[in-house]
């Protein structure tokens, strides 16, 4: 039973050497990785700062295409922030830091720069094979200087906004003028449209009776009822006056 302990322990004490062991020399080469992406970093921001190299002369490096576009997009962060920076004073060497993002599986390294007109952090970008991913140039900002951009940002919005709100009132207040035209011309067409014509007045005629005639009727009426001759008979004629029911004699 003893044995078979000792035996035991053995085991497990080699287990965790050669555990040691591996882990001691995954350290040990993930540092020199380090060292090396410190190295490089240095090397090509030095090389940038400098000119030392041509855009095309830095391409004919390149391990592939992505490196080489990271190599031209180097050399344009350069030449973009060059003018803000100024000519180059010192890169510090000492200062370079590495750090692995395991999400991108990028290596990043930042180094600091001094410069004629404004200090900057220089990041450069290696992936996991080693070559360069990309460049940046940040320029090192005051306190004050923060406070002044981000006061310009906080106003350049309002201003934004502020116009907006005038454009829209703008629209808005055009709206009255909009539909004061399309009364005026809704009324142009109403007025241009012919008037109804008036349905014509019957007016109605009262035929007048020949007088004459009626007497005539009236007096052989009279004759007949008497058996005497009407040639005998004065017939004068009569004429109504006005609306009342008197006749005159004419």
């Amino acid at each position: 039973m003893k044995r078979k302990l000792a035996v035991l322990l053995s085991v497990l004490l080699c287990a965790f050497g050669l555990t040691a062991c591996s882990s001691s020399s995954a350290s040990d080469t993930a540092s020199e990785d380090m060292a090396v992406y410190k190295t490089e970093a240095v090397a090509l921001i030095d090389t940038l700062v400098n000119e030392q190299k041509t855009l095309d002369e830095l391409k004919a490096e390149a391990n592939d295409e992505d490196e080489a576009a990271a190599f031209e997009a180097g050399f344009s962060a350069w030449e973009d922030a060059k003018e803000e920076l100024g000519a180059v004073s010192e890169i510090k060497e000492d200062s370079a830091d590495v750090s692995y993002e395991n999400q991108n599986k990028l290596y990043v390294v930042s180094v600091d720069g001094t410069f004629d007109k404004r200090d900057a952090v220089v990041t450069v970008t290696f992936d996991k094979k080693g070559n360069l991913s990309s460049v940046a140039f940040n320029g090192v900002y005051t306190l004050g200087e923060k406070m002044s951009k981000a006061a310009l940002n906080t106003i350049m919005g309002l201003a934004v906004v502020f116009v907006m709100l005038i454009f829209i009132s703008l629209i808005i207040y055009c709206f009255k003028f909009i539909h004061e035209a399309e009364e005026r011309a809704a009324a142009k067409k109403k007025a241009s449209e012919p008037a109804p014509v008036p349905a014509p007045v019957v007016e109605e005629t009262v035929e007048e009776e020949d007088d004459l005639e009626l007497v005539a009727v009236i007096a052989a009426a009279i004759a007949a009822s008497e058996g005497t001759d009407p040639n005998g008979l004065v017939v004068r004629s009569i004429k109504r006056v006005g609306k009342t029911n008197n006749w005159k004699r004419a």
